[in-house]
């Protein structure tokens, strides 16, 4: 079994069994924060005052304890981009799934690994099959994720 790195990764030197680098992120306030930011168009400036969608979008994340969906997502993507181009991740066909299990907390210490676990060629592609394992520091899953990248 190889480790995957994103440079110089084919779809002819992958093979199934093939490792992720492995991946630690210290969980933060800060980080799920940011990672939850929504992203929104720049207010008019003849607002006046504030927006009422602003304002419960910050008390929403400032209470949230626990990091949800999308900074999940985006410590998945970040994984993916240590061991595939991201032309390759973003391409026609590529694909990710990520489904969470418990909840990761401020304070929590999270790995992600991964590994291949299909190639198959057809209709004009070349997809590789992974799987993404989030674990907290007790060794407990997080979230799992299944990633097709198209190469």
């Amino acid at each position: 079994m190889a480790r995957l790195w994103a440079r110089r990764v084919t779809f002819e030197s992958v093979s199934v069994g093939d490792q992720f680098p492995i991946l630690v992120k210290s969980v933060t306030r800060e980080s799920i924060d940011r990672l939850n930011r929504p992203v929104s168009p720049a207010r008019s400036t003849s607002d006046s005052g504030p927006d009422p969608g602003e304002e419960l979008i910050r008390l929403t994340v400032a209470e949230a304890s626990v990091t949800p969906g999308p900074a999940l997502v985006g410590y998945v993507a970040e994984l993916l981009e240590k061991a595939f181009p991201l032309t390759a991740i973003l391409a026609r066909g590529s694909r990710l799934e990520v489904e969470a299990i418990r909840p990761a907390e401020a304070g929590d210490t999270i790995t992600l690994s991964g590994q291949v676990v299909g190639k198959r060629e057809g209709g004009g592609q070349r997809l590789v099959e992974c799987e993404i394992l989030v674990e907290n520091q007790a060794g407990q899953p997080v979230a799992q994720a299944l990633a097709v990248v198209s190469l």
